[in-house]
């Protein structure tokens, strides 16, 4: 078993199989690792020894964010899924909750963000594909592995939880936590760097992180990201991208098997 997150990706450094397939976007996995190395080049850069390494992650579910999880586990960052149902004060409270220091996020969530007090962020906000972002990484492009020592059970995600029993409370995961489900789900289930794994459960929460992303990084198997679920969607993309494997929490299969019924629902 690896140790930790980070073991996993440098094991996948030169894998040319597909790592993330997003609607019409394609990488390797020794693509995969590059982009995670020059971010983290790029968040070593800017980090202030003072403060904790949080990276904040307001993002669906598109390629920038697994690249940032790589990054933060190249790098000893903590990887902080920001929710983006939460709006006004409750999301000013997460992120100051979790002291970011930087916030990665997409055109469409940065009004969100817009007026609110970001704290160490403050500033400190990038958005995934803009010129500012592209301009920031282009200095670290074909970054080395940076080689640090690490405690692979310091936090590398904060997840935050439903917020049920009050405010939503941001649980703890290590890389060696997350190396170890990794290895558990992977030899459970067979998987196999052949398979090809749906991702349309939400990446800020535990159930895509643990059940979804980290097995198909722990097996090298292909990565199908949709930005969003899609009962109405879910077959079309089953078929077009040959799914062997999802992982799920139990209402979305509700509204799956809800959907009108169609003749070719048994093609798949």
């Amino acid at each position: 078993m690896a140790a930790d997150v980070r073991e996993l990706f440098r094991a996948r450094a030169t894998d040319d199989g597909l790592a993330l397939c997003f609607e019409d976007e394609r990488f390797t996995w020794r693509e995969h690792v590059q982009a995670s190395l020059d971010r983290a080049a790029w968040l070593l850069a800017g980090r202030d020894p003072e403060r904790p390494f949080h990276v904040g992650v307001l993002l669906d579910n598109v390629p920038e964010f697994s690249f940032l999880l790589g990054a933060a586990a190249y790098a000893g960052a903590t990887v902080v899924g920001i929710n983006p149902t939460r709006r006004g004060a409750e999301l000013e409270r997460d992120i100051g909750h979790t002291d970011c220091g930087v916030i990665v996020t997409e055109p469409k969530y940065l009004p969100d963000l817009d007026g609110l007090d970001l704290g160490a962020a403050q500033g400190r906000v990038f958005v995934a594909g803009s010129d500012d972002y592209a301009a920031a990484l282009a200095p670290h492009a074909g970054a080395a592995d940076p080689g640090l020592e690490l405690d692979p059970l310091s936090p590398y995600l904060l997840i935050f939880t439903s917020g049920t029993t009050g405010h939503p409370k941001a649980a703890i995961c290590s890389q060696t936590r997350l190396a170890f489900i990794a290895s558990n789900l992977v030899e459970r289930f067979g998987l196999t760097p052949g398979e090809v794994v749906y991702c349309s459960m939400p990446m800020f929460h535990s159930n895509q992180l643990m059940a979804g992303w980290v097995p198909s990084l722990e097996a090298g198997a292909t990565l199908v990201l949709r930005r969003k679920f899609s009962a109405s969607g879910f077959l079309a993309d089953v078929r077009k991208y040959g799914v062997t494997f999802m992982n799920y929490v139990g209402k979305p299969l509700t509204y799956i098997l809800a959907t009108p019924e169609a003749p070719d629902d048994g093609d798949n």
